[in-house]
C-alpha cells in the first residue's frame, strides 16, 4: 500500500522512470517474501530446506538434494518409494524391493536389506537366502541331514528324506536309517537269520552269521543242514556206525542206536570181548572195527561163517566180503551145499553121477562112478550134454535176453503205429500252426503223459462258468483214482479261428510249464474227443476276485456279519483279509516269474478264489514264456492295466507284470473299482505320459499306496521285483497293520465302477 500511494504523488514527466523504479522495487519485495527465491547452501549432511529444517529420508543411498529433498543415487536396499521413504513389503528385499525371498523356515519373511532367512530354511533348501536346493543324498532343514540307505543307491526326497524306491537290504524306517532288528536281515528285514553259532546274530545286510554256524549247519547264511553222514561245527565231523540211518546233524548221536560191535553216544567206540589170551595165530585183532578176525556182532560174540579163502566177515553184519567157501552157502555161509550142487556158494551143479549118488560139495568129483555115456572126474564129459553145465556156459541166458528184447521192440512198434501215430496225425490236421511249430506239438506231448485224460474220466455239465477270449468254460468233473474232482473245463468255441486255436494251444503249453502251485490255477489234464479239445483246470468255488470285492461293498459294517452264515463274506472287508489276498496273488506271480512266464493280463478279474479264499492267478491266454516279449500282432490287450513301456513300445517284461500288480492292489483296496474310470481310453496315453497316476484309495494306508506308486515307476528297473513285493506284503500281514478303515460307510469313498467302458475297453488295444 505504501508503494502504490507513493506512485500517485509523482509528476507525469517522471512517470516512465517511476514505473521502471517501481517494477524493480516490487520484484525486490516479492523476492524477500518467498523462501524459494534463492537457493540455500551450506546445510549439514542429511538435512535440506531453506533453513535446513528438513531431514533426508532414511532410505536414501547417498543423501538428498538440499533444495528439494530428493535422494542422490536412488534408494538403499530394502527401501522404495519416490523419496525412498517406504520399507519393502513382506517376502521382498534388495534395491527397489525387486528381489523375492527364498524358502525361509515356516514361510517367515526374509531380511528386507540382505534377503537372508534369520531362522533358517525350509526342509529341502539351504544357503543364507535359502535359494539353493539340497544336494543329492542330503535332505531336511538347511540340508543338514544325510539320506539313509535307499534301494539301488538312489537319492532320497530332499524334503522328507523318504526313499521313493524303498529301503536297501538290511534297513528299515521312514528314512531307511534303522538297521534290521536282531535276528533279521534282507529286504524290509523279513528274512530270519540262519542258525548262527551260540545264538549270535547275522549281518543285517547279507545275512551271514558273524561268528560262524551253529553245529549241524553250514552254508553262507547257515541255513543248510549237514549232509547225511556229517555233523558238528562246519559239518566237518563224520558220523559213527549207526544202526538205522545217519546220526544227529548237531550232536552226532545215533538216534536209532549203534550197529553191532560199536557203542558210545556217537557209536564210534568198538566193543572188545573179554577173551582169554590165545596165540596170535588164532586171534588177529581187526584194527578198524576192534573185533578179532573171525568174529562179528554185538560184543564180537558171533563167529563168522565159512568165508572164501579164509577171509574175515564184516564185523557189523557178519557177511563174507568175498563170498562163501566151497561147499557152503547162505547169508553168513553157514549152510552146507544141498545134494547135486558144489563149489563156491554152491553155484555149480554136479555132473552125471551114478543114480542115487552125488558129488563132493567142495570139488564136484562124483563119489561113485558116472552114468553110462559120461566120463571124467566130474562126469561132465560125454556124447550128451545137458543143462548141467548151464551155469558155466553163457549161450542160453544170452538167447533168452535177445528173445525178450525182440518181443518188447515189436510191442512198442505196434503200439506206436496202431494207436499213437493215427491220433497225432488227426491232431496235426485239426491244429495246424505253421507259424509256431512248437505249439502244434503241445497236445502230442500230452498224449501218454500224466496230463492226458481218458474219455471215461471226464464228465461235462451245462453250467457255464464264463467266456474267455477264444473259448468258453463249463463246470465238470474228472475221476481220479475213483474220486470225482470238480474242475473247470475250457474248450474252443464253435466259430474259433485258426488264430484262436493257436492261442488256445499256447495257453495249454503255458499251463504245462506252470506246474503245481497253491496260488496258481493249475492244469488237471486235457482230453481230445471227436475233434474237440477239452482242458480241465482247478475249480475255484468263490469265483473271480473283482466280483467278490464288489459284492462285499454291500456290507459296510463289521457288525452286519455277526449273524451271517457265510464265513467267506464275513472276512471280505477285514484289512488282514485284503492284505492276504494281495499276498496270495503276489506269491502266484512270483511262481510265474521263477518260470520266466510273463502273464500280461494281471487284473482282479483274472484272480480266482478257491477254498478258504486262497487267491489263484488264472487266465494265461496272453501269457508268454520269454524274459522280454515285443508284441507285433493285433491281439486285444487290457490297456488300463498295462505299463507305459507296453503302451508306447509294445514291450513286455516281468517288470511290466509288476506295474499291473500295482493296479490290482488298487482294485483290491477300492473293493473292485475301475482304473481311470473317468478317463477315455485314448486320453489315457497322454495322462500317463504326463506323469499322472491313479489316486490313493481313501480306504488305503499311505504305506500301501507308496508301494503302488513304486510299481508305477516309469523306469522298469526302478520298480520293486515281485520277490520284494511278496516279502513286504508278508511283513505287513505279520505285523497286522491296519491298511483300511472298514467303519467308513460313505458310498462316495468307493471308486467308481464304469461298467460300460469296462465291458468295451478292458481288453481292447
Amino acid at each position: 500500500m505504501v508503494c502504490f500511494g507513493f506512485s500517485k504523488m509523482i509528476s507525469p514527466a517522471l512517470y516512465g522512470m517511476t514505473i521502471m523504479f517501481l517494477a524493480i522495487f516490487l520484484f525486490s519485495c516479492l523476492s524477500q517474501s518467498s523462501p524459494l527465491a534463492t537457493p540455500v547452501s551450506g546445510c549439514p549432511e542429511g538435512l535440506w530446506g531453506n533453513n535446513c529444517q528438513y531431514r533426508c529420508d532414511a532410505g536414501c543411498k547417498l543423501g538428498c538434494k538440499q533444495n528439494d529433498g530428493k535422494c542422490h543415487g536412488g534408494c538403499k536396499p530394502g527401501w522404495t518409494g519416490k523419496n525412498c521413504d517406504k520399507l519393502c513389503t513382506d517376502y521382498f528385499y534388495g534395491f527397489n524391493c525387486k528381489s523375492s525371498c527364498g524358502h525361509c523356515y515356516e514361510e517367515k519373511p526374509c531380511n528386507v536389506v540382505t534377503g537372508k532367512c534369520t531362522d533358517g530354511c525350509l526342509p529341502g533348501w539351504q544357503g543364507d537366502k535359502c535359494l539353493e536346493g539340497c544336494k543329492p543324498y542330503t535332505y531336511g532343514a538347511n540340508c543338514n541331514n544325510t539320506c539313509g540307505h535307499c534301494r539301488l543307491n538312489q537319492a532320497c526326497n530332499a524334503v522328507t528324506g523318504r526313499c521313493s524306491a524303498g529301503c536297501d537290504r538290511g534297513w528299515l524306517g521312514t528314512t531307511c536309517e534303522q538297521a534290521c532288528e536282531k535276528g533279521f536281515h534282507g529286504v524290509d528285514c523279513v528274512d530270519r537269520c540262519g542258525h548262527c553259532k551260540a545264538n549270535t546274530t547275522c549281518d543285517h545286510v547279507t545275512g551271514k552269521c558273524d561268528s560262524g554256524c551253529a553245529p549241524g549247519w553250514t552254508g553262507l547264511m547257515c541255513t543248510e543242514l549237514c549232509r547225511p553222514g556229517l555233523f558238528g561245527p562246519n559239518c566237518q565231523a563224520t558220523c559213527g556206525s549207526c544202526l538205522i540211518g545217519s546220526c544227529d546233524h548237531m550232536t552226532g548221536e545215533c538216534n536209532g542206536g549203534c550197529a553191532r560191535g560199536f557203542h558210545g553216544p556217537q557209536c564210534k567206540e568198538a566193543e572188545l570181548l573179554d577173551l582169554v589170551p590165545l596165540p596170535t595165530s588164532r586171534f588177529r585183532i581187526n584194527e578198524i572195527s576192534g573185533c578179532p578176525s573171525g568174529f562179528y556182532g554185538e560184543n564180537c560174540s558171533l563167529a563168522c561163517g565159512r568165508c572164501q579163502k579164509q577171509t574175515s566177515c564184516d564185523p557189523v553184519n557178519g557177511i563174507c566180503k568175498d563170498g562163501c567157501a566151497s561147499g557152503f552157502y547162505g547169508v553168513h555161509c553157514f549152510q552146507n551145499c544141498t545134494a547135486g550142487t558144489y563149489g563156491e556158494s554152491c553155484k555149480f551143479l554136479c555132473g552125471r553121477c551114478l543114480s542115487g549118488t552125488t558129488c563132493d560139495v567142495q570139488t564136484g568129483i562124483c563119489l561113485s562112478r558116472c552114468e553110462d555115456g559120461w566120463e571124467g572126474d566130474r562126469c561132465d564129459t560125454g556124447v550128451q550134454r545137458t543143462s548141467n553145465t548151464f551155469h558155466t556156459s553163457p549161450t542160453f541166458p544170452v538167447l533168452i535176453i535177445c528173445l525178450v528184447a525182440a518181443v518188447i521192440l515189436i510191442s512198442v512198434f505196434l503200439t506206436y503205429f496202431v494207436v499213437v501215430r493215427p491220433r497225432k496225425t488227426a491232431l496235426r490236421r485239426l491244429y495246424n500252426t505253421s507259424s509256431n511249430e512248437h505249439l502244434s506239438n503241445t497236445y502230442e506231448q500230452i498224449v501218454g503223459s500224466p496230463w492226458e485224460l481218458q474219455r471215461g474220466q471226464l464228465s461235462l455239465s451245462n453250467e457255464l462258468l464264463g467266456n474267455g477270449q477264444f473259448g468258453q468254460v463249463k463246470r465238470g468233473h474228472v475221476k481220479i483214482n475213483g474220486v470225482k474232482v470238480p474242475v473247470a473245463i475250457k474248450s474252443l468255441k464253435d466259430n474259433a479261428s485258426a488264430k484262436d486255436k493257436r492261442d488256445f494251444l499256447n495257453e495249454l503249453s503255458i499251463l504245462k510249464r506252470v506246474g503245481k502251485h497253491e496260488n496258481v490255477v493249475c492244469l488237471v489234464g486235457a482230453c481230445h474227443i471227436k475233434g474237440v479239445m477239452y482242458v480241465a483246470m482247478e475249480y475255484a468255488k468263490h469265483g473271480d476276485l473283482r466280483t467278490f470285492l464288489r459284492h462285499s461293498r454291500r456290507l459296510t459294517s463289521v457288525h452286519e456279519y455277526d449273524n451271517t452264515t457265510s464265513p467267506s463274506l464275513h472276512t471280505a472287508l477285514r484289512p488282514q483279509s485284503l492284505i492276504k489276498l494281495s499276498l496270495g496273488t503276489a506269491k502266484g506271480l512270483k511262481h510265474l516269474a521263477d518260470k520266466q512266464i510273463i502273464h500280461r493280463d494281471v487284473a482282479a478279474r483274472n484272480v480266482l478264489l478257491g477254498e478258504k479264499l486262497v487267491a489263484k492267478i488264472a487266465d494265461f491266454g496272453l501269457s508268454k514264456n520269454d524274459q522280454t516279449y515285443v508284441k507285433t500282432s493285433s491281439t486285444r490287450v487290457p490297456i488300463r492295466w498295462m505299463a507305459v513301456e507296453s503302451l508306447f513300445n509294445n514291450t513286455y517284461t516281468l517288470q511290466s507284470d509288476v506295474w499291473s500288480f500295482g493296479v490290482l492292489l488298487w482294485e483290491i483296496f477300492t473293493l473292485g473299482g475301475t482304473p481311470y474310470s473317468s478317463i477315455d481310453s485314448q486320453q489315457l496315453f497322454s495322462y500317463l505320459k504326463d506323469g499322472h497316476r491313479l489316486r490313493k484309495p481313501r480306504l488305503c494306508d499311505q504305506d500301501m499306496y507308496g508301494m503302488m506308486l513304486q510299481c508305477w515307476n516309469d523306469v522298469p528297473e526302478r520298480r520293486p521285483t515281485i520277490d520284494e513285493l511278496t516279502a513286504r506284503l508278508q511283513r505287513m500281514l505279520e505285523n497286522s497293520q491296519v491298511y483300511m478303515n472298514i467303519t467308513v460307510q460313505e458310498e462316495s469313498f468307493y471308486s467308481e465302477i464304469d461298467h460300460d467302458r469296462e465291458n468295451s475297453n478292458s481288453n481292447s488295444s
